[in-house]
C-alpha cells in the first residue's frame, strides 16, 4: 500500500490496463474485420465510424470512471465510520 500511495504522490501510477491475451487476439479480428469494412466501403466511411466508436468509448470510460469514483467515495464514507 506503501509503494502505490508514494506512486500516487509522485504522479507516478499508471492506470492503463495491460491487455491480456484475449484482449490482443480481440484486436486482431478487430483489425481484420476494420479493414474488410475499409476494403468495402472505403476510406472515409471507415473513419467515421472509428471516429463515432471512439466517440462512444471515450463516454463509456467517462461513466465507468464516475462510477469507480463514486464507489471509492462511498468506501471511503463507510471506511470513516458513522461519526461523520
Amino acid at each position: 500500500m506503501e509503494r502505490l500511495l508514494y506512486q500516487l504522490f509522485e504522479g507516478e501510477y499508471d492506470i492503463t490496463p495491460k491487455p491480456d491475451e484475449t484482449q490482443q487476439q480481440l484486436y486482431q479480428k478487430l483489425l481484420t474485420a476494420w479493414n474488410k469494412v475499409e476494403d468495402g466501403l472505403g476510406q472515409e466511411f471507415a473513419d467515421h465510424l472509428g471516429d463515432l466508436e471512439g466517440e462512444r468509448e471515450n463516454w463509456q470510460n467517462y461513466q465507468y470512471y464516475r462510477s469507480g469514483f463514486i464507489l471509492g467515495a462511498r468506501l471511503m464514507l463507510e471506511a470513516l465510520g458513522p461519526g461523520l
